[in-house]
């Protein structure tokens, strides 16, 4: 998987795929993680990404923005976006279909979308994978991929953090979710309240 560290090279991927991107920053107590630019493959799956920037710019009370990472599976994946209760179990009121199983999950960095296990069960809680993990092809919708090494850091460190029963103590917090769009030869962030 390539990753970007120049901005410069950033822009001219953005440029060149026309795809989304989006910002998730995490903080734990006092201290910042950083931030997981992702890159949302909605030429692949234009639902399930509309979906997901909806919990980011969308109205409503239902945002990933203060949402915790609640789950880590070391060697496996980070879940978050429980944006009922943040427990991980929580119902945010709706489902939406499985709409496409293009993207595989062949390398760390892909995201997707978690379900209650049964078909067209995903609402708001995703999942970044922490190595290769094909058993989940055609199980679950992925639909995109973190783009920057310094994202990929931040996912990979969480398995560093002292867990109970895969939940890190204390919390981690997504303090910021945006969307990340190129005007120009500049990145333009789009912050959300």
């Amino acid at each position: 998987m390539q990753t970007f560290a120049d901005p410069g090279d950033f822009i001219a991927h953005a440029k060149a795929t026309g795809r989304q991107y989006a910002s998730l920053t995490l903080r734990q107590g006092v201290t910042l993680l950083g931030s997981i630019v992702l890159e949302l493959f909605d030429d692949l799956c234009p639902d399930t990404c509309a979906n997901f920037i909806s919990l980011i710019e969308g109205p409503g009370s239902h945002k990933y923005k203060g949402s915790t990472i609640h789950r880590v599976v070391k060697g496996g994946y980070i879940q978050g976006g429980d944006v009922a209760d943040g427990t991980g179990k929580g119902d945010p009121g709706f489902l939406i279909p499985d709409e496409s199983f293009q993207v595989k999950h062949d390398c760390a960095g892909i995201i997707g979308m978690a379900s209650l296990g049964q078909p067209h069960t995903a609402s708001s809680q995703f999942y970044i994978t922490l190595n290769k993990l094909e058993w989940l092809d055609g199980k679950r919708v992925a639909f995109g991929r973190v783009l920057t090494q310094e994202g990929m850091d931040v996912v990979k460190s969480l398995q560093g953090l002292m867990l109970s029963n895969e939940r890190p103590v204390p919390e981690v917090t997504v303090t910021e979710a945006i969307m990340v769009r190129t005007e120009g030869d500049v990145l333009a962030v789009i912050t959300f309240t």
